[in-house]
Formats: C-alpha cells, structure tokens, sequence
C-alpha cells in the first residue's frame, strides 16, 4: 500500500508566528479545519480519501467525533524547535507540561507550562526555569504514589556526570523544584534516558538508548540499550527488559498489564542514515514479577522511512504514537490501524489534555487536536 505523502514544511503557511515575552509567551489566533488542508498538505493517492483526518476502521470515526479540529496554539520564532519532547498533562492545574529540543546551549532545552488552552488567543506559555541535564520525556506522576504529585522528567544528562542523567521530579507547582529519582544503575551512569511513563500501580518504567551520545552531549555509552522499571514503595530498580535495538517512546496499557515501547534502531544516531530495514515498530511485552515478556509486534508506521516517537494510549486502550512525516497514528489494543491524522513537519511528542483534547509536539509548532469529548488519556 502506497501511504500518502506528506509535504513537509508547508504547515507554517496557516500559522502565524507567536510573539515572546522573557518568560511567558502568548500566540495570536490561528485555526483551521481539514476542509481547508485538503490539497495543500497532503497528496493522497487512491488507498485513502483527501483529508487531513483520513478513517481506515469506523471506530476511528467514533473516536474523532463529529467536528474534529486542529488549532496552532502557537509557533516558535525562526524554526526553531520549542515544541518537542515531553507531553505530560497536569489535570489539577489543567497544565500541559513539555520540552523544547534542540537550543543554541546544547546542555540545556526549555520546559514549558502551557495553560489557559481553549484558544491560541488565550494560550499562556510559561519558560519554568530548571536544572534538569537536557530533559525529554515527561509523565504526571499517578495519585497516591510515594512521590506524591510530580511530573517526571527522563533526562539525557550531560558530558558531566553531575548532575546525573536519569529521572527527575518537578513540583507542578511554584517554585518547580526538582530532585532526582534515579541517577545511575548501581556504579553505571545511564546512557541517555529519553521517555518515561508509569503504570498504575506506580512503578515507572524508562527507556535509555544511547542518542546523547550521537549528539555529542553524553559520554560513550557503559550500560546496553535497556529499558528499566524501578517501584518508588521498594526502591527496587531493575532491568525489565535488553532485547530492543534503540528503546524510544514507551507507555502503559490502562490496566498496566501490557507496556508498549518504540523501537528506532533504524536510526542508531542522529547523524547517521536512517536504515529502512533497521527498526522501526511498537513492541507490546507483558508484564511478569517486573520484568517485560513476551515480546510481540504490536504495530508499525505506515510513513515511508519514519517511526514513532511519543506514545499514548487512550482510556479505551487504543495507543496514539506521533510519527515524523506524517502525524498521528491510531491503532486499537490488538493492532488493527484506526486512522490517521495527517500533519506535516517535524512531530515529536505528544500527550492528552482535558477529555476531548490531544496536543501534538511538532517542532517549532505546539498544536491542539480536539476530537470526541470521550477520548481520555490513560
């Protein structure tokens, strides 16, 4: 099957560039439909109908509702890479928390607070000042956890070995401090940790691929490509699992019994060429006394020579992965592909808002996708 193909860079067109203040920004209004994408951003071929929300299964459509919409919430300046990594939603606050890639210090990326999200007229994006060692990934912590009401941040972490590359909380309120959680495996620095999620039982799994050191910002890796669970009740952290080439985006299942994680191996480093044959699938593992198990494929893009970053699973199970050249895939619990929006650009991350809200990472772009009011985030 011939997938779309997906012009890239032909979305800043519809946006209009957001204006930046010291430390909050506020983006002026820009909205649009699929009606008004069709052609402009996306040359379909005959396997699927013109539209940016493009249907494969009926249940997508249900999923989707009857308007659904895409809003610029706001652009960064130049190009520049603002909008990224992270993707953790702070239901008290009703906070979007996520991450800016790649800055002009390469020791330092930006969190931003995104709140007040109903339009790009309102958005207030807040620059939270850290010290966390080139965050990436990020989750809200569930209730009821040891480490109570935190956001986690996975850390790549520096050249320096202090502070540590691992897993941070951040109080989501002010003043933002922060701790570490995890900072090392035994004598072992990490490689360069790059999501993390947690299950509901509390435990917090993370990814740790070695892409820090590719950029130049890590030492040469001492541990393999792992992903790790550690359980904040016994302090007991442990390899779950060593069999992925690059572990990359990973998320539990609503239940917890089932952890999806991408595998990007097709690109061992950023500088490197992406290898088509190389890895670039959703592995579902079953969780046993944890550790992951039974690996199987759960899904892969269907974008040519692209692979999921971020994952999320809605609260019926269906998991939502933004892909690089394409946007948002959705496949259902067993695998079956329900749909696609199609969106241009650099996509990275992406995380659930309030019920109805998805907000999609794509580089110099922050997007909020509204669909049916029961899509919730797990």
């Amino acid at each position: 099957m011939h997938i779309a193909e997906v012009k890239q860079g032909l979305l800043t067109a519809f946006i209009a560039k957001s204006s930046t203040q010291s430390n909050v920004m506020t983006a002026p209004r820009s909205r649009w439909t699929a009606a008004l994408l069709v052609g402009a951003l996306v040359n379909s071929s005959a396997a699927y109908n013109s539209s940016i929300f493009q249907t494969v299964q009926p249940a997508f459509s249900v999923l989707l509702g009857s308007d659904p919409t895409i809003v610029a919430l706001a652009t960064a300046p130049d190009g520049q890479q603002l909008y990224h990594e992270g993707g953790a939603y702070h239901p008290p606050t009703g906070a979007f928390w996520c991450v800016g890639d790649k800055t002009v210090n390469s020791t330092y990326r930006p969190i931003w607070r995104v709140t007040e999200t109903d339009s790009p007229a309102t958005v207030v994006i807040e620059n939270i000042t850290h010290t966390i060692p080139i965050p990436i990934g990020s989750y809200r912590n569930v209730p009821g956890s040891p480490l109570g009401d935190v956001i986690l941040f996975a850390a790549q972490g520096t050249l320096d070995k202090t502070p540590p590359a691992g897993i941070y909380a951040m109080n989501p309120y002010p003043p933002y401090n922060t701790s570490v959680v995890i900072g090392s495996y035994g004598a072992n620095i990490f490689n360069s940790p790059d999501d993390v999620t947690v299950s509901p039982d509390g435990t917090i799994w993370f990814t740790d691929p070695p892409y820090g050191y590719g950029a130049g910002s890590r030492p040469h890796p001492t541990l393999p490509n792992q992903v790790y669970a550690f359980d904040p009740r016994t302090k007991d952290l442990r390899v779950a699992t060593d069999v992925l080439v690059r572990p990359n985006g990973v998320k539990a299942s609503p239940d917890g019994t089932t952890i999806y994680i991408g595998d990007t191996g097709a690109q061992l480093f950023g500088f490197a060429p992406l290898d088509p044959q190389g890895a670039r699938t959703i592995y579902a593992f079953d969780r046993v006394n944890g550790f992951l198990t039974n690996q199987r494929v759960f899904a892969m893009p269907l974008a040519y020579a692209s692979a999921a970053d971020g994952i999320k699973v809605d609260s019926y199970g269906n998991v939502w992965a933004g892909v690089t050249g394409q946007g948002v895939s959705v496949w259902d619990k067993s695998g079956m592909l329900l749909g696609v929006i199609y969106i241009p650009g650099n996509i990275g991350n992406l995380g659930f808002g309030r019920p109805g809200e998805l907000f999609v990472l794509g580089g110099d772009t922050l997007l909020k996708i509204s669909v049916s009011e029961t899509v919730v985030g797990a």
